[in-house]
């Protein structure tokens, strides 16, 4: 019973030092600059609320007496390549799906045809490439999400509950860390029916996949590197694979600045994915050891 307390007050420390100090700074750069998304101070601001979970963690440690043993950052490259070939494709595969969710909703003059013919697969792809191997150097931003939400509040989580509990409550609550950006226009915009609640419910959906995949990469690693490289790669690739797409297919730039369509066929596209692949990891995984 005392354990179960002790974890349960651990968690609602992380809580409050990964939100309060992100949330806080949101809402002042709205005071000043107002709800948008565009500039370096907001680019600034994002970067700061991706290191507050790895702060964190850290923090809670310390405040907790609860020491760094088994913090996941320790990493065996020969024996895991595969999943560090996973993570390089996995945004890449999302912006591909991405666009033949679009071109089959929203874009009805881009066919599926037209992707396969017109578009320049080598240079879209190395492009991905490149894009995923600067991605190496941010990896870092990556690292300060995950090494909180998925290195200490799912395990946490999973101390108390079955680990898909885990994984969709760490997701709903990963989501709602995100509000404040998608109050600036984070992802959807502004102009949308349902602002900014809408998009909110979104990334929470949205997250709980995503949080899937990345619990699952955490689990088969022992480490959270690769699920950190993942999401640093994912943010910084699949919209650009899919706009270098829609530009060679449509010769412009097809993607909808202010609408809900382009962001929900991305979300629909990685959730996808993202369930498959961290399934197929989970099962792997528990066959392993049955």
């Amino acid at each position: 019973m005392k354990s179960d307390k002790i974890t349960t007050l651990r968690i609602f420390i992380f809580l409050g030092l990964a939100f309060v100090p992100p949330w806080v700074l949101s809402f002042v750069y709205m005071a000043v600059y107002g709800k948008t998304v565009d500039g370096a101070f907001y680019a600034l601001l994002c970067s700061v609320a991706m290191l507050a979970p790895a702060i964190a963690n850290i923090l809670t440690r310390v405040i907790t007496g609860e020491g760094f043993e088994g913090i996941g950052i320790k990493f065996d490259i020969k024996g895991n390549v595969r999943y560090i070939i996973l993570a390089l494709c996995f945004p890449v595969i999302c912006g591909y799906l991405t666009v033949l969710v679009a071109s089959a909703t929203f874009l009805p003059d881009c066919r599926v045809i037209d992707i396969i013919t017109k578009t320049n697969h080598i240079k879209t792809v190395a492009t991905a490439l490149y894009c995923a191997g600067v991605s190496v150097f941010g990896i870092i931003l990556g690292f300060g999400e995950e090494f909180g939400w998925r290195a200490y509040l799912t395990p946490k989580l999973e101390e108390k509950m079955p680990l898909w509990a885990a994984v969709i409550i760490s997701g709903i609550i990963w989501g709602l860390w995100h509000a404040p950006l998608i109050v600036c226009g984070h992802n959807f915009g502004t102009d949308y029916r349902g602002y900014p609640f809408v998009g909110i419910l979104l990334m929470c959906a949205f997250c709980i996949f995503m949080g899937l995949f990345l619990t699952s990469l955490v689990k088969a690693t022992g480490s959270v590197l690769p699920a950190a490289l993942t999401h640093i790669a994912f943010n910084n690739t699949t919209g650009i694979i899919s706009g270098t797409i829609f530009t060679f297919v449509v010769a412009e730039d097809y993607i909808p600045g202010s609408t809900l369509y382009y962001p929900l066929a991305m979300m629909a596209s990685t959730a996808i994915i993202a369930l498959i692949a961290g399934l197929f990891i989970i099962i792997a995984l528990n066959n392993k050891t049955e």
